[in-house]
């Protein structure tokens, strides 16, 4: 998975198409492998990475919405919203799926490596469902807001968290005891939410407000807010933690915001009503895109916002007296000198004919 040279700061690298509705993405960097859930189908579209195809599918429940890679076992979970079961394949021995039923309608998933977990945010239900990611069994179900659904996880600090759509609220949960600690009060449209350990924040979309919210991990204070586009519904923290990707829905863009400065750096274009958005090392990125049934692959160099235009510099000879200079009359041909207009307003037009 060689990243091309290049200059240009945003590039598109490929389109591949997926089956129907895609929505959320995750990586299997060592074999160089996406899996895409498809949420229209009960399948996984497999995407090799080095050549940009489609090379299988895998079957899961109905109407995967979410899914995540734990890289130690190998196996990818999906949020199987229409079967209320989460879904685990092992991608690299057996190909076995096993489904755990979870709470009503899951449709966001969170991952603890450390802890072995897999978190379901099940919608109808307002609960979380806890996985165990080794015994594939379900440990725990705890009550979140109306509408939960997107899980993140902060494994330094303990904690998960739950945003509820409905309820415009974030729940905060011990990662050891299951325990609810807090609740947090954002707006209605909370529907995605990502972790930064660089800069000790949490993020959550607001679909409905266009924005995203900045959470303080330590004290759960909400530090304010950050514009992206119209319906946004993706969201991801840059491997690095310098950038925020925010995958708009309704603009089939992907906003790039400064993860410490705040301010915007860049709108990629991507394919139609995008939705789950995922880093790949430190360049790439991955966008499916529900309404084109396509999985956009992309590299990013942005660095910084924009460069702002400059003042308008004035050029040292304004203001100085015009130097002496003579030219030929078009009329007689006998030579015109600025002597001639000296303390006059006049107009010298330079025309050149070509």
């Amino acid at each position: 998975m060689a990243v091309p040279e290049t200059t240009n700061p945003v590039t598109r690298i490929a389109e591949v198409p997926t089956a129907a509705r895609p929505e959320g993405v995750a990586v299997d960097e060592e074999r160089g492998r996406a899996y895409v859930a498809c949420s229209d189908t009960s399948i996984l579209t497999v995407v090799d990475l080095d050549s940009f195809t489609p090379v299988g599918e895998l079957q899961v429940g109905e109407g995967p919405i979410d899914i995540v890679f734990d890289d130690v076992s190998g196996r990818v979970f999906t949020a199987d919203a229409r079967s209320s079961t989460v879904s685990a394949v092992d991608t690299r021995g057996s190909g076995r799926t096993t489904t755990m039923a979870v709470g009503s309608f899951p449709s966001g998933l969170g991952y603890d490596r450390e802890r072995r977990r897999v978190y379901s945010g099940n919608s109808y239900g307002s609960t979380v469902s806890v996985v165990d990611a080794d015994s594939l069994s379900v440990l725990a179900t705890v009550e979140a807001g109306a509408g939960a659904g997107a899980v993140a996880s902060d494994s330094s600090r303990g904690r998960f968290y739950c945003a509820n759509f409905i309820d415009g609220t974030l729940s905060v949960f011990d990662s050891d005891t299951n325990e609810a600690l807090d609740e947090i009060g954002l707006e209605r449209g909370a529907c995605a939410v990502a972790v930064n350990s660089r800069t000790a924040e949490l993020y959550v979309v607001n679909s409905l407000a266009a924005t995203v919210f900045r959470v303080d991990l330590e004290t759960g204070r909400v530090l304010g807010t950050l514009e992206a586009e119209r319906a946004p519904v993706g969201l991801s923290v840059s491997v690095d933690g310098r950038r925020v990707y925010v995958g708009n829905r309704g603009s089939g863009t992907v906003t790039v915001i400064g993860a410490e400065d705040h301010l915007r750096w860049g709108r990629i274009p991507v394919g139609e009503a995008p939705g789950g958005v995922i880093p790949l090392g430190a360049a790439r990125l991955l966008v499916a895109n529900t309404g084109s049934n396509s999985l956009t692959i992309v590299e990013e160099r942005l660095d910084g916002p924009p460069q702002a235009p400059g003042p308008e510099v004035e050029h040292p000879l304004v203001g100085t007296r015009l130097p002496p200079f003579a030219l030929p009359d078009v009329r007689t041909g006998l030579p015109r000198t600025t002597a001639e207009w000296a303390e006059r307003k006049y107009i010298v037009n330079f025309f050149a004919s070509w």
